[in-house]
């Protein structure tokens, strides 16, 4: 589902803004396409973060709750969350390929007629302010909602991480075979402070990469013309940018944060894509048996809902996760 969503970014959004460098005006791909990427754009980042929020709520029940999630955990519940997600994403995109068109940005200043180099595909003027309401729903419902949530859950997660340190190091202090126990709480110790890394590694991530855009794109809509000034323009212009970066690199974060900070997912994906047996396990993650049922899975974190509609310019919006079995 999340390489699905992100896939769809990066090869329907990614080449239209990349043209857009080269030329900005006049949009030459027709009405048709503009309507569709709006959709698809929309819809695949709504499935996206939902999809990441749904994993990182599995992820505590696992966690925290092993017992009652391991007689949850089955694939039929979670073909049903999936399909759930993109119906709910699909539903809430219908706004953008509704209000979205192509149409003349500018036109003559003595005949008035329209120029046909300043064709754009966007949201024209008269569904502006209607469109406000969703971009607001938008804001709140994917990212400040999701962000606070994955924090707070992952914060629970730390905590539960710290706590089975703690008792682990006491059991430890009393058990027979003090040399062996110390070396497994050692290796115990060191794993915890990898998965809370990587916690943290992924909620930062989260807000880096979608919080310029929200930035830009309710700071676009609420600023009054007349408030503008030139040095404001200018750094919009460059947020606008910024959040256009971040939008796309959220859709790939994911691998390179999960290959840098993850031994367990490095041999997952090699195994994966070259085949044969797995090693063995890796002595860092036996912990993981002391708070969790069989069936782990580590998730992370992806994007919000971006493309070139949703971010207004004043001259006219663990994904991954590896299934591993302890």
């Amino acid at each position: 589902s999340l390489s699905v969503s992100d896939l769809a970014t990066l090869f329907l959004a990614l080449p239209q803004e990349l043209y857009m460098i080269w030329e900005a005006y006049p949009w030459r791909l027709g009405e048709g396409f503009c309507i569709i990427k709006a959709f698809i754009t929309e819809m695949s980042a709504y499935a996206s973060i939902l999809t990441i929020t749904a994993f990182t709520i599995e992820r505590w029940a696992a966690i925290c709750h092993p017992m009652r999630f391991q007689k949850l955990s089955n694939l039929s519940r979670a073909v049903k969350e999936i399909v759930v997600i993109w119906i709910l994403s699909i539903l809430c995109a219908l706004p953008y390929p509704i209000h979205t068109r192509t149409f003349y940005e500018m036109t003559h200043p003595v005949t008035f007629r329209p120029l046909l180099d300043s064709m754009v595909c966007s949201i024209p003027h008269q569904w502006r302010e209607t469109m406000k309401v969703f971009l607001q729903f938008s804001s709140f419902i994917f990212f400040v909602l999701p962000m606070t949530l994955i924090t707070l859950i992952y914060i629970r997660i730390g905590i539960t991480l710290y706590n089975s340190e703690v008792i682990g190091v006491q059991q430890n202090s009393l058990g027979p075979d003090g040399g062996a126990q110390s070396k497994k709480s050692f290796s115990a110790t060191k794993a915890r402070k990898s998965v809370l890394k990587m916690l943290v590694a992924v909620v930062v991530a989260f807000f880096v990469c979608w919080a310029p855009f929200h930035t830009q794109r309710l700071w676009t809509i609420y600023m009054k013309k007349e408030h503008w000034t030139t040095e404001l323009l200018e750094l919009q212009n460059h947020v606008f940018f910024l959040s256009g970066v971040l939008y796309f690199f959220s859709a790939t974060v994911n691998p390179i944060l999960y290959n840098v900070m993850s031994r367990k997912y490095r041999q997952a994906f090699r195994q994966t894509l070259c085949g044969g047996r797995p090693r063995n396990p890796d002595p860092r993650s036996t912990y993981v048996s002391s708070y969790s049922p069989s069936r782990q899975k580590t998730l992370g974190y992806n994007k919000m809902s971006k493309s070139a509609v949703g971010r207004f310019s004043i001259e006219e919006t663990e994904n991954t996760y590896a299934e591993s079995r302890s």
